[in-house]
């Protein structure tokens, strides 16, 4: 097996038509057919027969009576004038009578113009909490899908050439991103650059034919379980609702609060931290506090003057208080001798 994979960049915007809407088929002109009947119960909610299914149901489809041709049957509506934002189903399947009277735009959903409920498809018809089980319907609320599965390819040729008619059939519908064609299994994946062509495309396309005369089985394609995909996909949305609550805001409100967070960034900048030992030196004394000062003295001498009989006040205490401490000198010790201070020596009276 071989795939060939391609990425466009090129949008193909169709012209928006100033002219009204062309009526594409007269009332009755479609034949209505029945559907077979293919199994035992008819489900309402699938809109096909169910249990005991003798035969696929894929292989009864017929071929579709009507095919929308953007250039010719594209124009303006009462939808113009009315402000819807929806369009028309039955113009993208080809068949609608009312052509410029519709109330629905009969033109291609625009990606500048976001649908006003996101619960609802680009056709205003309500979308649920899951897939059906054939990927079929209207489709999910829960993801955003713009990729669609193209079954039942006939293959004339290489993988180039099936590519190039796969692309000349759904790029009318829209901008293109994206589209992987897997070569001898008939089978095409497109990713279109916006949720509501993909829709658009889809009731387009169904049970059409491209070059070979084929009936074309279009679904919703599964989630990728690629991660990088996964991620790529996360990163788009959270683009798109960044610019939507940027569009919605005060320019000089998301300029202001840019500022304060770039100033707010530079403060938060931590100094680089400094050895325990050189912490302790950087801790600043706390300041004592501050003596009054003592009122000046308004006798006749100065502060000065005073400041020195004070000092000299004190010199003397401490000077009385030395001499209080000194022992007193010891006194000599008596000898026999001591009786005969009183006489005089035998020299003197000489």
């Amino acid at each position: 097996m071989s795939e060939t994979e391609t990425q466009t960049t090129a949008p193909t915007k169709p012209a928006y038509h100033l002219r009204p809407a062309r009526k594409q088929v007269k009332p009755g002109e479609v034949e209505k057919k029945e559907t077979p009947q293919t199994g035992k119960e008819y489900n309402i909610w699938y809109n096909k027969w169910a249990g005991g299914d003798r035969e696929d149901s894929y292989s009864n489809k017929v071929k579709s009576q009507t095919r929308c041709n953007i250039k010719r049957d594209a124009g303006y509506t009462r939808a113009n004038s009315t402000g819807m934002k929806y369009c028309c189903l039955f113009f993208a399947r080809g068949c609608c009578p009312y052509g410029y009277e519709c109330e629905y735009l009969h033109d291609l959903p625009s990606p500048a113009t976001s649908m006003p409920d996101s619960s609802k498809d680009c056709f205003a018809r309500d979308k649920f909490a899951d897939y059906r089980d054939d990927m079929g319907g209207v489709g999910s609320f829960s993801r955003q899908n713009r990729t669609l599965y193209i079954g039942r390819i006939k293959e004339t040729g290489p993988g180039p050439e099936t590519e190039e008619i796969v692309r000349r059939h759904f790029k009318m519908w829209g901008e293109i991103v994206f589209l992987r064609v897997l070569q001898h299994r008939s089978v095409a994946f497109v990713t279109y650059a916006d949720e509501a062509n993909a829709q658009f495309a889809k009731e387009a396309m169904a049970c059409q034919s491209m070059d070979n005369d084929e009936i074309l089985n279009v679904r919703w394609a599964t989630e990728d379980p690629n991660p990088q995909s996964k991620l790529a996909e996360k990163r788009r949305l959270e683009e798109i609702g960044s610019v939507a609550i940027a569009n919605k805001l005060d320019p000089r409100m998301v300029d202001a609060v840019r500022h304060i967070r770039a100033l707010e960034d530079e403060e938060a900048v931590p100094e680089p931290a400094s050895p325990p030992e050189k912490r302790q030196k950087l801790i600043e004394p706390e300041p004592e506090p501050e003596l009054e000062p003592e009122p000046e003295p308004s006798g006749i001498l100065s502060a000065q003057t005073l400041e020195g009989i004070k000092y000299l006040a004190e010199v003397r205490r401490q000077q009385e208080k030395a001499l209080q401490a000194k022992p007193a000198p010891a006194r000599p010790a008596p000898t026999g001798l001591g009786g005969l201070g009183g006489y005089a020596s035998d020299e003197e009276e000489e």
